[in-house]
């Protein structure tokens, strides 16, 4: 195990070199949301002291399950990670019909961006399907409780790249 003090001389050696004026960021602009094969992202590169990444003006939708913890503790494991699956399946399919890229999921949180082209107008009708999936079709099956879910869009500039 290394030790404490060689850990944050290298620590403060890597933010150094990252945060200092000669390491250079270059940021393309893009109109579709790039997958994390995309070339033209890297990591930071020390060596080089060089890092590449993409700008999209973009849409960003979240949707998660509201009282997920009280969900949790309510009901078995099992229960509970057949609800998360189900509803991560069908929030996914749902982003890929109105041609969202899921760039993100977290327990039941799922992170869907959308490519320039008509963002506004996709977010939104997926967003609708997506609470009436919630609504119409996992509370049809999960019946133990109201599946209700939070969701939100943002709208802007978004930085795409590798960090860690």
């Amino acid at each position: 195990m290394t030790k404490m003090s060689d850990l944050l001389d290298e620590l403060s050696d890597e933010v150094g070199t990252i945060l200092a004026s000669d390491f250079t960021v270059t940021a393309k602009s893009t109109n579709t949301v790039p997958h994390s094969s995309d070339s033209a992202i890297t990591f930071p590169n020390l060596d080089a002291k060089t890092q590449a990444c993409k700008l999209i003006d973009t849409c960003v939708l979240y949707i998660d399950i509201r009282r997920s913890t009280e969900l949790s503790i309510s009901h078995k494991p099992q229960t509970v990670a057949k609800l998360y699956s189900a509803f991560v399946r069908a929030m996914t399919k749902c982003a890929r019909h109105y041609g969202g890229h899921v760039r993100g999921i977290i327990g039941d949180r799922v992170m869907v961006i959308f490519d320039c082209d008509d963002c506004f107008g996709a977010a939104a009708n997926c967003a609708v399907l997506m609470n009436s999936t919630a609504k119409y079709v996992i509370n049809k099956h999960f019946t133990r409780n109201d599946v209700q879910c939070g969701i939100g869009i943002d709208t802007g500039k978004m930085l795409v790249t590798k960090t860690g």
